[in-house]
């Protein structure tokens, strides 16, 4: 498969459940069970570029937790 093609799938594919957005610190976990599932059949080199991408996949949604957290607090006080 292709980028794009992994991408689509991802998009697609349902999860096992209906999880909320406050829930994505356990996607992040899922993420690093299934590294730890898979690191022994990874480089090095490639185990450093998934732990990147899932760090910066927690800080997207970090921010993103900040700012709805910020605009429900602002918005309720109004």
């Amino acid at each position: 498969m292709n980028t794009d093609e992994f991408v689509s799938k991802m998009i697609v594919t349902a999860g096992p459940e209906n999880l909320g957005f406050g829930d994505w610190t356990e996607v992040l976990y899922a993420y690093a069970a299934v590294l730890e599932r898979i690191e022994a059949r990874l480089t090095v080199e490639e185990t450093h570029e998934l732990v990147g991408v899932g760090g910066q996949f927690y800080r997207t949604l970090a921010r993103a937790e900040d700012y709805r957290r910020t605009f429900t607090r602002h918005s309720s006080a109004e």
